[in-house]
């Protein structure tokens, strides 16, 4: 007997040739913030970001105290502090103006003279101005490294959490540095091109309440004024940064609480110093009339002796100070010093980079050093050039019934003109003045004086260059290490003042990192914490202070290299040395070169053979 089925029993309950959709999960609620603008209107923020703002008592210990000042102590503060400036201006006038004819060495302006004839040789030499490009490139090299300048160092006894801690403070700062703060590698660079010229440089570090995170910034030298007796920043007793606002960033600025909204003047065109007027005429740059108005802040970092609650009577503490110079109004005063010092120090927001310490607080640069003798190689370089003139195109005297048919055009190659003469002799008629080929010793004198400089600034580079003359590697490590004497100390000097602006910068985090603060990097989803920036982890350049390029530490590696193929066999670790000769070399893909050992591991006997057969190790 038949029996009767269900036709739909054939049909699978889950059909294989059909993909199952996946349901689009819902994000999770995330909670807005809510903003008032002062036009009335309400920003909603939805990202939910971090972001670094200090906590409650930190803003409250860095108010703006000119809010609660009266009137008569303002103004006493503003005459005090707009006195100082100016005195400290006028102290230094002959020290900025040495620096104006200065500017003229560096042949950056193209133009034509007639002195002291019409055509004459106007090139400058530039042996001033290629030792400051070679020092920036070799010092930017070093100091700041694609991955990074920043490495760290734990203070004290070293053990697994304090590595962990290490580690984030240095992953997060070189983020901030590479990334967060995207303006600090050129403010670096420009930093060190003005530091080998003038001598003296200044960095300043501090957080932006705009951009909600710190803010590296290069400070010119016109726009740094310090008083006359200061032997160093941490024991000046005031100093004074010029700064320039538009009208747009003053109001921002004002809007977000750094400065009172005070009443200001119109913002007109700032007179420029002698030291800005000179680099524009080089430039040929011209400021613009009414198109671009500025204020002009001066930012006085000075002991002031105010009445609250926490000083001490007749006891100066440091603060800082902020007028807008044209109306002498103080837009802000704050307290300079940590509320739980006990000793109230100066808080230092500055970093002087200095090129070779001189007698006082200012460095000497390469406009000290070699500027005489830039002026002498320029001027012998004139002569010869212009001596080469006169002896290719030479002039001279004609007799007075002597004349030449046509005008006076100087006389091609392969031309003759006609001559109209009255029987006297073309030859007496005619006399050319005894113009000399370009004279072989000045010559030689024009390489010695450019070689006494190039040599003063660097002479590594052609002891590198020549090393294959100089015989073993001990000899030319020598001659290397002597001819680097004076670059490695300046690149010392630049070593210190980088770890100090580290320092400030790890300072702010401290003040403004939120306890823990999640961030990006590529592939890969990081936090750094508040408490990593307690004091047991130093930060410190990635640079190496005694090895100051790359060539004196690829020297070294080759060095160490010769003593191991000298030695016995299992003296020296190869695959160490290696790698240090590879790191030295900057060898990009290292770790696919050298790949680190793998532990042996015990395996059953058909695995160890296959690994005995491909080189790995094994283990019984």
């Amino acid at each position: 007997m038949a029996t009767e089925r269900n036709p739909f029993e054939q049909i699978p309950e889950q059909p294989t040739n059909v993909v199952p959709m996946t349901p689009v999960p819902v994000e999770e609620e995330q909670e807005a913030t809510f903003e008032l603008e002062p036009d009335g209107g309400v920003t909603v923020d939805f990202t939910n970001t971090v972001v670094m703002e200090a906590e409650a008592p930190v803003k409250e210990w860095y108010s703006n105290l000119a809010e609660t000042l009266d009137e008569g102590t303002l103004g006493e503060i503003s005459s005090t502090v707009y006195d100082n400036y100016m005195a400290d201006k006028s102290s230094r006038q002959e020290w900025e103006s040495m620096f104006e004819r200065g500017f003229d060495l560096l042949g950056l302006k193209i133009q034509e003279s007639s002195e002291p004839f019409e055509g004459a040789c106007n090139a400058v030499h530039p042996l001033l101005v290629e030792s400051a490009v070679k020092f920036q490139s070799k010092a930017s090299q070093e100091l700041f490294p694609s991955a990074g300048p920043v490495k760290t160092q734990i203070l004290g006894k070293s053990n697994a959490d304090r590595e962990r801690q290490a580690n984030r403070v240095k992953n997060f700062m070189n983020y901030q540095l590479t990334e967060q703060m995207p303006e600090y590698f050129d403010e670096f660079e420009r930093m060190l091109f003005h530091l080998p010229l003038i001598g003296s440089a200044f960095k300043k570090l501090y957080y932006d309440a705009n951009l909600k995170r710190p803010v590296a910034e290069f400070v010119p030298i016109d726009q740094f004024y310090v008083s006359y007796y200061a032997s160093n920043l941490r024991k000046a007793d005031r100093y004074t940064h010029v700064i320039y606002r538009s009208p747009i960033d003053l109001a921002k600025d004002i809007r977000s609480g750094i400065y009172s909204n005070t009443e200001l003047p119109r913002a007109t065109t700032p007179e420029p110093t002698a030291f800005a007027s000179k680099m524009d005429t080089i430039l040929g740059l011209t400021p613009t009339e009414d198109t671009d108005p500025q204020y002009v802040l001066l930012e006085q970092h000075c002991y002031l002796e105010i009445d609250e609650p926490n000083a001490e009577e007749g006891i100066a503490l440091p603060y800082i100070v902020t007028l807008e110079e044209q109306s002498k109004n103080i837009l802000c005063i704050r307290r300079n010093y940590k509320s739980d010092d006990p000793n109230q120090e100066k808080i230092t927001h500055f970093v002087h980079y200095r090129f070779v310490p001189g007698f006082g607080f200012y460095g000497f640069g390469l406009m000290h050093f070699l500027g005489n003798l830039t002026m002498s190689a320029t001027a012998a370089m004139r002569s010869l050039i212009d001596a080469g003139q006169f002896a290719n195109l030479p002039g001279g005297f004609k007799a007075k019934g002597v004349r030449m048919v046509g005008d006076n055009d100087p006389i091609s190659p392969g031309e003759f003109k006609e001559v109209e003469s009255t029987g006297m002799d073309l030859a007496k008629a005619i006399v050319p003045l005894p113009y000399k080929e370009p004279s072989s010793t000045l010559f030689q004198m024009l390489g010695f004086v450019t070689q006494a400089g190039q040599k003063f600034a660097d002479s590594t580079e052609q002891i590198v260059s020549e090393a294959s003359s100089y015989g073993p590697v001990g000899t030319t490590m020598a001659l290397l290490e002597a001819s680097s004497k004076f670059f490695s100390a300046i690149h010392k000097r630049l070593h210190k003042a980088q770890r100090d602006e580290f320092r400030i910068l790890a300072r702010i985090d401290y003040d403004y990192l939120p306890s823990e603060y999640p961030y990006d990097v590529p592939f890969e989803s990081r936090s750094i914490y508040k408490s990593d920036f307690d004091g047991r982890v130093d930060v410190i350049p990635v640079s190496d202070p005694n090895i100051p390029s790359n060539a004196h530490r690829l020297m070294i590696a080759q060095m160490a290299m010769q003593m191991a193929q000298q030695s016995p066999p299992g003296m020296f670790n190869l695959e160490a040395l290696s790698r240090t000769i590879l790191s030295a070399a900057n060898m990009p893909n290292l770790e696919e070169i050298l790949p680190p050992k793998q532990k042996p591991q015990p395996l059953d006997p058909v695995s160890d053979i296959m690994a005995a057969t491909k080189g790995m190790p094994i283990a019984a």
